[in-house]
């Protein structure tokens, strides 16, 4: 009987410090100018699940500021030209491929209704740096909350 006590007391620590290994530990939030209305709150890069949405605050001209926690292992993802956007009701990183600053917790990190207002926003941003553009954007979207 002491034995069983004490393998089902080892099974039960093990569960709960492999949750707390895995459990998300890095937040930030991600502006909207348009809500992608995100349904699933996992979100994905490359067809790997990174992290997940865990609080949505939506203005009144419909702009949406997501509060959301990346998994320790994928937080280096999470650089100074970062994007997500929307697609099939999921929210997606859009995986930078230059060699940025990673961005500290708590940063806001600009986010599109679709992958096709990413690709207009930085059609129209070539000639600007990509970062500074989204900056202002991000800047212009939260001043909006105020």
């Amino acid at each position: 009987m002491y034995r069983k006590s004490i393998f089902i007391l080892t099974l039960a620590l093990t569960f709960c410090l492999n949750c707390a290994m895995f459990s998300p530990k890095n937040f930030y939030y991600v502006v909207f100018e348009d809500n992608p209305n995100v349904e699933n709150t996992k979100i994905y890069s490359k067809g790997i699940e990174i992290g997940k949405i865990l609080d949505q605050d939506l203005s009144k001209e419909n702009k949406l500021i997501l509060t959301i926690a990346i998994n320790s292992d994928y937080k280096e993802l999470i650089k100074s030209d970062t994007v997500f956007y929307a697609d099939e009701n999921s929210l997606l990183l859009q995986v930078s491929d230059t060699d940025t600053q990673v961005l500290p917790e708590k940063s806001f990190i600009l986010g599109f209704a679709s992958q096709t207002k990413l690709v207009w926003f930085k059609a129209k941003n070539t000639m600007k740096d990509f970062s500074t553009a989204a900056q202002k954007e991000i800047q212009k979207i939260v001043e909006s909350f105020k």
